[in-house]
């Protein structure tokens, strides 16, 4: 099986994990800026103070991108380095960075994409209550219209957010990536709405204030389950199971459906609103417009898989995946 013409081959990264350039370019602080500092949170003490430090060396790895035939680059912007406080005051010489970076792809024949939000969350904005703060609908927004305002001259395409399956899980519940919380999940379901309803207003802002016409994406994340056979009733096993809610409710946003449904169709998956019932924070219908603005593209992060078939009791099972690897013929 060959891929299309239209396939687009690239590369993909997020700023904290490539960038360093923290201190001394006026960059804001975000919670992974604290958490990395705190003893014990990261292996061997290691930040993103430096990391690839590909705030300074962007042009080489330009150049390397170039060598290895790459036709696209999806990069997250930090959002405390435009906006040190989430909001207000602007960093110019974080907007130049960025900007340089978009130059430098277009000169080498590399169609930039971006990325708004890969978990950066500026501190100052953590600190006003973040993902719990329903006004941060507006602060993403005007961090959307900042982005689309300076960059859209040159960049078509934009992703709002990168993996809030992660973000308000790993940070928020069990607290693995930063800010390190476990929260009760009465509150992680309210920063699941809230950061929803921020991607919605992210995509109108673009819209309202881009250049050119834009690809306007999203791309939450999981792991895919696959039937076990081409039989029918291993295949709507595996649906059956792959947009489910996730078992254990203690990790319960580890799921496909409560991420996407809102966005694609309008409203949250029933089997959801009823399991959840009791943690749910009230959600109006101007909230559901919000959250399903129309957008271009649909992007699913994909890590890992497992297969499953029906069961004798009519139930979805998990079984053993084949030596070797499943393939199409």
């Amino acid at each position: 099986m060959g891929f299309s013409k239209d396939f687009v081959w690239g590369a993909a990264t997020s700023s904290y994990q490539i960038e360093g350039g923290v201190s001394g370019t006026g960059k804001g602080m975000h919670i992974w800026d604290v958490y990395t500092k705190e003893p014990g949170r990261v292996y061997g003490g290691h930040t993103g103070d430096t990391a690839c430090d590909h705030y300074h060396r962007f042009r080489e790895d330009v150049k390397i991108m170039k060598e290895i035939g790459l036709k696209a680059y999806r990069f997250s912007i930090d959002w405390s380095r435009v906006l040190p406080e989430g909001t207000g005051r602007v960093n110019e010489e974080g907007i130049q960075f960025y900007s340089d970076l978009i130059d430098a792809l277009l000169e080498n024949g590399i169609e930039p994409y971006i990325t708004l939000y890969h978990w950066e969350l500026p501190y100052e904005l953590y600190k006003k209550g973040g993902w719990m703060n329903r006004d941060i609908a507006e602060w993403f927004g005007e961090y959307a219209r900042l982005i689309g305002e300076r960059f859209s001259d040159r960049v078509t395409h934009f992703f709002t957010l990168n993996e809030p399956q992660c973000f308000v899980g790993l940070g928020f519940l069990t607290g693995v990536h930063a800010p390190g919380l476990k929260c009760p999940l009465r509150d992680t379901f309210e920063m699941a709405h809230n950061a929803l309803r921020a991607h919605g207003r992210a995509v109108q802002m673009l819209r309202q204030y881009v250049k050119q016409p834009l690809t306007i994406g999203y791309a939450p994340t999981s792991g895919i389950i696959y039937p076990a056979s081409d039989r029918p009733e291993d295949v709507e096993a595996a649906r059956q199971k792959y947009f489910s809610m996730q078992d254990d409710d203690s990790n319960w946003t580890w799921n496909v459906a409560w991420w996407s449904d809102p966005v694609l169709l309008g409203h949250y998956p029933e089997e959801g609103l009823v399991r959840y019932e009791k943690y749910l924070p009230r959600i109006t219908e101007e909230d559901m417009r919000l959250i399903s603005e129309p957008i271009d593209v649909y992007g699913q992060n994909i890590y890992n898989g497992r297969a499953f078939r029906m069961g004798a009791d009519g139930r979805p099972e998990e079984t053993d995946r084949a030596p070797g690897y499943a393939k199409l013929q």
